[in-house]
């Protein structure tokens, strides 16, 4: 079994009452894992595999990849939730994340970026203008593009994908 804190980037339906969550973790990368039963009502990993959350997580090796066997919220973000701006801006950082990183290519610096960013986030005064708001994407974008290799680049255009759509008002 592998234990290991990560956070939680999507969540895709696997049948009735299974899911198969993209994570980011801090020692192995990206992984998709599924949690047998999740969608149950009395599933004991239900509340703690919400989108955005950090987690400890257990997992093991099955035939068919990663299954998670535990789940322990370690912080839920409560101030991001409280503000749509917020939440806009996590959702884009999470969406990047998932979309420009592989399965399984672990990497220190990226699990770095996204922990600090989501803090920064989270301590950011409520009534924040939305000049603070562009500063905290524009830098993220640069952060993460460096990060992964491309740095100078200022555009995901780079990547040869159509990029993520930034956040409604953050364009």
């Amino acid at each position: 079994m592998y234990s290991t804190t990560g956070i939680i980037l999507k969540k895709y339906p696997a049948g009735e009452a299974d899911a198969v969550f993209s994570i980011y973790t801090k020692d192995y990368g990206k992984i998709r894992a599924l949690a047998q039963g999740v969608k149950k009502e009395e599933a004991k990993l239900k509340g703690h595999l919400e989108i955005y959350n950090l987690t400890n997580i257990g997992f093991v090796l099955g035939k068919n990849g990663e299954r998670l066997t535990q789940a322990v919220v370690a912080y839920a973000w409560p101030n991001i939730r409280k503000s749509w701006r917020k939440i806009s801006c996590i959702a884009y950082v999470i969406e990047l994340v998932d979309k420009y990183c592989l399965v399984g290519q672990h990497d220190e610096s990226l699990w770095k970026l996204i922990v600090s960013s989501l803090l920064e986030l989270e301590k950011m005064n409520y009534i924040s203008e939305l000049p603070a708001y562009k500063e905290f994407i524009t830098k993220f974008e640069s952060d993460f593009l460096h990060v992964l290799g491309y740095s100078g680049e200022k555009d995901f255009r780079i990547l040869g994908e159509k990029p993520v759509a930034k956040p409604f008002g953050l364009r």
